[in-house]
């Protein structure tokens, strides 16, 4: 909802989900109870993605199966132990990498989209931090924690 300006019900997600072309939705709330709402209006098979990597290991806890993940884009690896971790119940684990990750997950939203990933993985040596306009990159001071958050993060030598 606030990306997109508006919001879809849990009971009409639940309608939704009876249509053979919907499998799943991205549930980038921020509301964790809607998690069991849309798990128990839609059943099982049912996906539900978190569009929130804070709260992805809580998603993921409450009947949640998977994120799609802004930091998955510059550390894939340690997004990919955590989403494993969570789907075997090993939360103990999935919270010990979330941690690590923690201060990624906010720097690379300090400025707009795609700017602070752009540029975490050009520090990774990845791509170039170059954006197109009008989207400009994100200022000195928002590098600097991105910077911050990568060593948090064990991404930078």
């Amino acid at each position: 909802p606030g990306r997109t300006v508006t919001d879809i019900s849990p009971e009409t997600v639940g309608e939704l989900s009876r249509l053979p072309n919907i499998i799943g939705i991205k549930d980038a709330s921020n509301d964790l109870s809607r998690v069991a709402r849309h798990r128990a209006l839609c059943g099982r098979e049912f996906v539900l993605l978190s569009g929130e990597d804070p709260t992805a290991v809580a998603f993921n806890a409450l009947g949640g199966t998977g994120c799609i993940s802004v930091t998955a884009n510059v550390a894939p690896e340690a997004c990919a132990r955590l989403q494993q971790a969570t789907m075997i119940g090993d939360f103990e684990g999935a919270r010990a990498i979330d941690a690590m990750l923690v201060r990624l997950h906010r720097a690379l939203f300090l400025s707009p989209s795609p700017g602070p990933a752009k540029y975490a993985l050009s520090k990774l040596g990845l791509c170039s931090d170059e954006i197109r306009l009008p989207l400009v990159g994100p200022s000195d001071g928002v590098r600097q924690e991105i910077d911050a958050a990568l060593e948090d993060a064990g991404l930078l030598e």
